[in-house]
């Protein structure tokens, strides 16, 4: 139980680090929508100054207006992908707007409504985001998901390249 209190507080901190553009615009950043930073020197500060400590893992969280047939392909692809994802340190959630969730405690740990918001996701929609070590977005889809793209974008990401040099896969047959 407390390590579901762990995942969820980290969790919560990923969708939450990268989701108060606001917060950056008071302090002199350009931010888009996604709050994603465009200062590049205050960027580099942010991130290298010791006080931003990343996050232990990356996320996938996908976004229906309710558990259709597409999510349960995303289910279905998290499980086939298992070995992989968990290999890049990859938490999947699925959440949607008639209430269902997996894994089931996200539906009490976020609120929906605050989430579509914060990732500008449109109504009626199914997309996911691939939230980054760093907080930020790397990438967006729509209904089905490509798994062997969200690899290869994680793989290509500095950070993974780094845990990749220390350790073969042992997802590889």
């Amino acid at each position: 139980m407390k390590g579901i209190g762990i995942v969820a507080l980290a969790a919560l901190f990923s969708a939450t680090a990268c989701g108060y553009p606001e917060y950056a615009k008071k302090h002199g950043s350009d931010v888009d929508t996604h709050g994603r930073y465009h200062n590049d020197q205050q960027d580099a500060e942010y991130h290298s100054g010791g006080y931003y400590q990343g996050l232990s893992h990356r996320s996938v969280m996908y976004f229906a207006p309710s558990k259709d047939v597409l999510v349960d392909e995303f289910l279905l692809g998290t499980l086939i992908n298992e070995c992989a994802l968990d290999e890049r340190d990859v938490v999947t959630m699925v959440i949607t707007k008639d209430g269902f969730s997996s894994p089931s405690w996200v539906k009490d740990t976020f609120d929906y409504s605050k989430l579509v918001k914060m990732y500008d996701i449109r109504e009626g929609d199914h997309t996911a985001v691939l939230i980054g070590k760093d907080g930020t977005e790397k990438l967006r889809w729509g209904p089905t998901t490509n798994w062997i793209q969200i690899k290869k974008t994680i793989d290509e990401m500095p950070m993974r390249r780094a845990e990749m040099a220390r350790a073969a896969s042992r997802c590889s047959i």
